[in-house]
């Protein structure tokens, strides 16, 4: 064999262990890129999980809510009940007091005729 087949050889051999330290570099720089990508995922799991235990929580709170309105609906229309009730209440009243004074009215002008009489 001669010494130049010999030197293209040992060449070769360089270029392929040269480009075998650069796939072992390369590989090395993606496992560190998969190794940030699962923590990235990792954290937004970690995040997700925190969001589903807010919305549950505004969930239930929004179901008191609903709750508490119903009963202040109810209490409305209770309240308005009540409310109609008393002023039919007053509108009867105001007619009997109306009745109640024409006939004061006219008991003193039967008294002050009798008294005019007399």
């Amino acid at each position: 064999m001669s010494e130049q087949l010999l030197r293209q050889i040992l060449d070769k051999l360089g270029r392929i262990e040269s480009e075998q330290q650069f796939m072992k570099t390369e590989i090395q720089d993606v496992k560190a890129e998969v190794i940030a990508i699962k923590d990235t995922q990792e954290l937004f799991r970690t995040q997700l999980s925190e969001t589903n235990e807010i919305v549950k929580a505004i969930r239930d709170r929004q179901e008191e809510t609903d709750a508490k309105l119903d009963a202040l609906s109810m209490d409305v229309n209770k309240l308005h009940g009540q409310f109609t009730r008393l002023k039919e209440g007053q509108e009867r009243h105001d007619k009997l007091l109306e009745k109640l004074s024409v006939r004061s009215i006219e008991h003193e002008a039967d008294i002050s005729e009798l008294r005019r009489i007399k």
